[in-house]
């Protein structure tokens, strides 16, 4: 009950928060978020949580980060990718593809900082 409680009124925030901007004519994107917190925004890979407390997490570089503020910047690293890159799909998870048709490289703060040294517009 808890749960259906908090996804109802996230859902309602997003869709007041939706309708006033589009009313001073904003433009709302969302970003998918899957996968924001399960990897580091350095580019390093694969985070690891703590037990004792599970919002801290140790990168695989050794360095140690909230998970949050990691996946905030993932997911802003999402969002000016898919503008910079001009990709219609604002829900992109991974940059390329594998021969499998399997998802492999995660958008990170790290793939903005590539495509910047790449010369990308």
């Amino acid at each position: 009950m808890r749960q259906k409680f908090h996804l109802w009124c996230h859902q309602r925030i997003v869709e007041i928060l939706s309708d006033r901007w589009a009313e001073l004519g904003g433009n709302v994107q969302t970003v998918n978020p899957k996968y924001t917190s399960a990897y580091a925004f350095d580019g390093s890979g694969k985070v690891k949580r703590n037990n004792k407390n599970y919002s801290w997490c140790t990168f695989p570089s050794g360095k140690q980060y909230n998970a949050d503020l990691s996946a905030s910047y993932n997911i802003g690293a999402r969002y000016w990718y898919s503008v910079l890159i001009g990709d219609q799909y604002f829900s992109r998870v991974f940059v390329s593809q594998s021969s499998t048709n399997t998802l492999r490289t995660p958008v990170t703060l790290e793939t903005l900082r590539s495509l910047k040294l790449s010369g990308c517009k």
